[in-house]
């Protein structure tokens, strides 16, 4: 390498000149020293991890859910198992104690003894005849609904994911039940609605309610959703002041047990923060 001094007033020049040796090593110093440190860079770029963590989460869900009746249930005697859907209104603390307000709606429960239900108004060939002297085609099922209060914790089973976990719950609330009584344009003069009160044993009384299950709240918000098994003791009685198949009113108090598969998804109506952790190495 020549290097040359050039002094012009009072400003120094530097003229130098590279032999393409010492370019080569040049080149060579810059790709070891820079180009490591780069992709050390990109390397911790790429560590990055999201943590869920506690916090405060209101949140609505839809959900489905399959009952099945307990034999020793005075429900037993009248329906087989019932399908519901409904919907609740949640709030979880960052302690992560939950507290909701949930609807359900059950249907599409099979009425047991509907020879005897009607026996009154049905003829001696077993069938009941419309206005127009044919046979008339009367559906029945049973369906009811049920409003609770309930209250529990989620248990987290990850330290990455706080808002989610094992789901424990208790609640109280009121259950109504009837067998719904389908009379095409009311043909059947005896099972208008004024007279359909006095066949659709309409039960209302007070219940118990517990839960189990698994409840994933994430930072993605549609794929929040819940999972498990419900069960409620219901305490009740008939609500008619008159019975045709009794001639009378019903005193009767009934007690009944139903376990529930439950499943349902979550929308998050409360946006949360969610904690960046990065790793370094």
């Amino acid at each position: 390498m020549k290097i040359v001094f050039l002094y012009r007033k009072e400003k120094l020049f530097f003229n130098y000149s590279m032999t393409n040796t010492v370019k080569k090593r040049f080149i060579l110093f810059f790709l070891v020293i820079f180009l490591p440190n780069s992709f050390v860079f990109s390397q911790i770029q790429m560590k990055r991890s999201t943590t869920d963590s506690a916090g405060l989460i209101a949140y609505v869900s839809a959900n489905y859910s399959y009952n099945f009746i307990l034999k020793n249930s005075d429900l037993y005697k009248e329906s087989t198992n019932l399908m519901g859907v409904g919907a609740n209104l949640s709030l979880k603390t960052k302690s992560n104690w939950t507290i909701e307000t949930g609807f359900n709606y059950y249907f599409a429960g099979k009425v047991k003894g509907t020879d005897s239900m009607f026996a009154m108004i049905t003829n001696a060939a077993g069938l009941i005849m419309d206005g127009n002297g044919t046979a008339a085609n009367i559906e029945v099922d049973t369906r009811g609904w049920s409003l609770r209060l309930e209250g529990g914790k989620i248990f987290p089973i990850s330290k990455k994911m706080q808002n989610a976990g094992i789901h424990a719950k208790l609640g109280v609330g009121v259950l109504q039940r009837n067998v719904f009584i389908k009379n095409p344009d009311n043909l059947v003069a005896c099972l208008t609605e004024e007279y359909k009160k006095g066949y659709d044993r309409l039960t209302l009384g007070v219940s118990l309610y517990q839960y189990i299950g698994y409840t994933h709240l994430s930072n993605i918000k549609y794929s929040c959703f819940y999972g498990g098994i419900e069960f409620y003791e219901i305490f009740s009685k008939r609500q008619r002041d008159y019975d045709f198949n009794l001639m009378g009113k019903d005193n009767r108090k009934f007690f009944d047990v139903l376990i529930g598969l439950k499943f349902g998804w979550i929308v998050p109506l409360y946006k949360k923060e969610y904690i960046d952790t990065y790793y370094f190495r």
